[in-house]
């Protein structure tokens, strides 16, 4: 009893003694901490100040971003992640005005509790990460995501066996292979977004799956090109969440994923997975989210078996698939957990929506893709009361919009029936929406006026998109709309002849087409204000006169359409640059301002065809790295052509047709590697070809017609440009014979080389032109400097395409006839007004492809080949003024 009574007094002496101990610690830091603290903020750039507070007093528990243990003053937590703006997952806004940058300096491994580190959302510009985090054993949570660290990843934070949670997401870092993954037995939560994974791409299945503790994997745009089509067993016995989009594995879909029954989360869009969708996924138990293909052609699931599934669990479903086909069941109705509904179908689809769906009483985002359903929106739609996203995209919907429709669908924030057949007038119920913020009814045949009265109510708007509609825009001069647009685009309806006054009050718009919407006049001064906010602009295909300011403000990397108007005077100087400048086919004039390039660094696509511009092309353009299609044709430039063009290396497309040009062709253009259409024709150019253009192997068009080029057409046009679609060097003074090497170019379609001093017989070998040989029966709408500009954030990814079309003039029944949209099926042999002798080649005839063929203007001899016949698709033929002889064979 004595001794018990003893024992318990030790042990309350103990406990006194301890606690007591903690009553004396001050809650401040230890000064250990604080001096490693201040020494790891030494090596920091802090351009707006942030850890201010790191100076005031000497408690650094107080500081920003410290926590500490609020009994040792251990500091337990550094959180120094900054951000600009809202960010989703990994991905953020960085604001360099506000971001830590410089190095991290060794005295951070003195905080040897702390646990959690996020360094997050900085600038530290390609910094590697320090393996001396790797000793910080007592790390829980470490998030170095977005930090501007690259190189690659240190396979010391393998030593961090407490961790947790791991973010390192990145385009800046790589990994040579993920086996110090394994040394982590407590990692529940890994997110890798865009780190390069490609060196580790054999094994990272095995090494994950070595992770039974793993809840959350998050491996988005990886570089990822392998996955384990089979496991000898699935480890993955705790995953929730598995991101593996934007990757390519080009292989089917393992079963082994649809096996992992804890999965919650599954993301496998744009990985270039093809083959059916596995029908186990439908059983998967706690499955809430499925996002499967974004990938053309790959995917593919028949609807109704694949939703005829249990998916008892289902809140978001996701198929943009290549090919689902199949109506959608009635079955659809058992999904009654389902929130956000995504499908994407196949162009031959055609059902309809079954009633059942409005069994989802929580359903709040409904998108359906090409659909085909032929019938009238269904009038049953408003008992989805819970609807804030509406998507019923090229779904050959028909009829009007029902009023009804609108008027019960109070919460509704998005609705796009764009693409489909719908007629009559937009409902003024309409404007009961007051929550709409997105209206995409383009592409249909809605007719009659819109007035300010539609949208009195629509406060929260911030896209208008009612392109392609023979709408009538008429709202009251004064007219002052109650929302700020983010976008509007109105092309192809009835706005003019004024330029909408209303547009004034928009101070939020940052992408506006207002194309072929019969505009004239003068654009009033208060309008340019408004374009350097503007990331888009397309005008074009108007009537609109008068000239430019002389300093036109634009937004950096601005996409401006000016095309097919009347505007006049001198191009202005453009500030803040631009990625996308069309100015052609107006009345511009005078010369390319000298400084024209100095705030163009990023342009990529210029056209000014199709003016008055006059004096010679500025050398200074070598100064746009950046630019991928130049067109100055139809205009008056003279001079030479610059030879600094040369280093525009990133050029793949080159017009400059139809001006008054001299000199020779650069040698220096054999620098553009890229180049693959050169139009230099309708100029006064002269010389040779020159031998360095033979370096341009990505050539499909060169046009040298109508010049003074002499000289022999060169053999290595043949052998240097395996892709050449067309050679047309038409009207020159080019002397030799035809060189037979031409004859091997497997793509040629459209040869001309009429109306030069050529001599000598034609080549007789023809089994190589395989593209005159077979019929051209598909459209490739060729276009080169394409460029798809994608606008995040506000702008709900909408994109925009531009590019230089390819054009072409042929000699037809006596007329120049011009193609550009079907070039690509356009197959001509045209050899005429030469001196060619000899007899038309038998060989000829198998070149069943063919529509146009002129030999006319000759010497040619003997007769008309029988098997002419053959060549049924001809439409225009021509012999004459030559000496053939014979009779006219008959069709065959």
């Amino acid at each position: 009893m004595e001794r018990r009574s003893f024992l318990v007094s030790l042990f309350l002496i103990k406990v006194i003694i301890y606690w007591g101990g903690f009553w004396m610690v001050s809650s401040n830091c230890l000064d250990s901490e604080r001096k490693a603290l201040t020494t790891f903020r030494k090596a920091l750039n802090d351009p707006s100040n942030l850890l201010s507070s790191w100076d005031d007093g000497s408690d650094c528990c107080k500081w920003r971003g410290i926590t500490c243990h609020n009994m040792t003053g251990y500091v337990l937590k550094l959180d120094l992640h900054t951000y600009n703006g809202s960010y989703l997952d990994d991905g953020g806004l960085l604001d360099p005005a506000f971001s830590l940058s410089g190095g991290i300096d060794p005295a951070l491994v003195e905080l040897k509790h702390l646990q959690f580190l996020d360094l997050s959302f900085n600038g530290f510009n390609g910094t590697r990460i320090p393996d001396f985090l790797g000793s910080m054993k007592e790390l829980r949570h470490l998030n170095l995501s977005w930090a501007g660290f690259g190189g690659t990843i240190p396979h010391q934070l393998g030593n961090l066996s407490h961790l947790i949670s791991l973010r390192l997401s990145s385009d800046s870092l790589s990994a040579k292979n993920l086996w110090w993954l394994t040394s982590l037995p407590s990692l529940k939560y890994l997110r890798m977004s865009d780190v390069n994974l490609s060196m580790a791409t054999h094994d990272w299945v095995h090494v994950m799956n070595m992770s039974p503790s793993l809840v959350e994997l998050i491996l988005p745009g990886c570089g990822l090109s392998y996955i384990s089509p089979t496991l000898p067993s699935v480890n993955f016995t705790s995953l929730r969440v598995f991101y593996l989009s934007s990757n390519n594995f080009y292989s089917s879909i393992p079963n082994w994923i649809a096996n992992i029954s804890s999965l919650s989360y599954l993301d496998l869009r744009y990985s270039n997975f093809h083959g059916p969708v596995p029908y186990q996924f439908s059983q998967l138990p706690n499955l809430e989210e499925l996002l499967l293909g974004g990938d053309a052609n790959k995917l593919s699931a028949n609807c109704s078996e694949l939703l005829e599934g249990s998916w008892s669990r289902i809140k978001l479903l996701l198929l943009y698939l290549g090919n689902l086909y199949g109506e959608i069941p009635v079955s659809i109705g058992n999904m009654t957990s389902l929130e956000s509904l995504y499908l994407s179908f196949d162009e031959n689809t055609r059902g309809s929506i079954p009633r059942a769906i409005t069994k989802f009483i929580n359903l709040e985002i409904l998108e359906l893709y090409g659909y085909h359903m032929h019938v009238a929106i269904p009038d049953w739609l408003p008992e989805l009361k819970n609807l804030r996203r509406l998507v019923l995209q090229d779904c050959m919907l028909l009829g009007p919009i029902p009023a009804v429709l609108l008027g019960g669908l109070s919460s509704l924030e998005y609705f796009d029936l764009s693409s489909n057949q719908l007629n009559g007038t937009i409902p003024t119920t309409l404007g009961q929406l007051s929550n709409l913020s997105f209206l995409d009814l383009s592409y249909n045949s809605l007719t009659g006026i819109v007035s300010e009265s539609l949208f009195e109510n629509l406060k929260n708007l911030n896209f208008l998109l009612l392109s392609s509609n023979p709408l009538v825009f008429d709202p009251h001069p004064d007219w002052a709309p109650p929302f700020q647009l983010y976008m509007i685009s109105l092309t192809s309806s009835h706005l003019g002849p004024r330029f909408p006054p209303w547009l004034r009050t928009q101070k939020s718009i940052q992408m506006l087409d207002l194309s072929n919407s019969t505009i004239s006049g003068i654009i009033p001064t208060w309008f340019w204000d408004l374009t350097s906010q503007l990331v888009s602009l397309n005008l074009s295909n108007n009537n609109i006169s008068g000239q430019l300011p002389n300093i036109l403000k634009l937004q950096s990397q601005a996409n401006i359409d000016l095309s097919w108007n009347n505007f006049s005077g001198p191009i202005p100087c453009i500030l803040n640059g631009a990625t996308i400048l069309d100015l052609s086919n107006n009345q511009f004039s005078g010369q390319i301002p000298p400084n024209f390039t100095s705030t163009l660094h990023d342009l990529e696509i210029f056209s000014a065809k199709g003016n008055q511009i006059s004096g010679i092309i500025p050398s200074s353009i070598e100064e746009i790295n950046s630019l991928t299609a130049l067109d100055l044709s139809q205009n008056n430039i003279s001079g030479i052509i610059p030879s600094r063009l040369g280093n525009c290396v990133a050029l793949e497309a080159l017009d400059l047709s139809k001006n008054r040009l001299s000199g020779g062709i650069p040698r220096s253009l054999g620098l553009l590697r890229r180049l693959q259409t050169l139009h230099l024709s309708n100029n006064a150019l002269s010389g040779k070809i020159p031998l360095p253009l033979k370096k341009c192997p990505s050539l499909e068009t060169l046009d040298l017609g109508y010049n003074n080029f002499s000289g022999h057409i060169p053999t290595w046009i043949g052998e240097s440009f395996p892709a050449l679609r067309i050679m047309r060097l038409r009207s020159n003074m080019f002397t030799g014979n035809i060189p037979p090497q031409l004859f091997n170019l497997a793509s040629l379609q459209f040869l001309d080389v009429a109306q030069n001093f050529l001599s000598g017989s034609i080549p007789q070998s023809f089994e190589n032109l395989m593209a005159m040989k077979n019929e051209q029966k598909i459209n490739l709408f060729l276009t080169y400097g394409e460029m798809e500009t994608t606008y995040n954030g506000k702008n709900f990814g909408l994109t925009e395409t531009s590019y230089y079309m390819e054009n072409l003039l042929v000699s037809m029944k006596g007329q120049m006839l011009e193609y550009t949209r079907t070039v690509s099926l356009v197959t001509c042999m045209d050899l005429s007004t030469n001196n060619l002798s000899g007899v038309i080649p038998e060989g000829l005839t198998s070149l069943l492809g063919l529509r146009v063929l002129n030999l006319s203007g000759n010497h040619l001899t003997g007769e008309i080949p029988d098997k002419i016949g053959k060549l049924t698709l001809l439409e225009s033929l021509d012999f004459s003024k030559n000496q053939l002889s014979g009779k006219i064979p008959s069709r065959n």
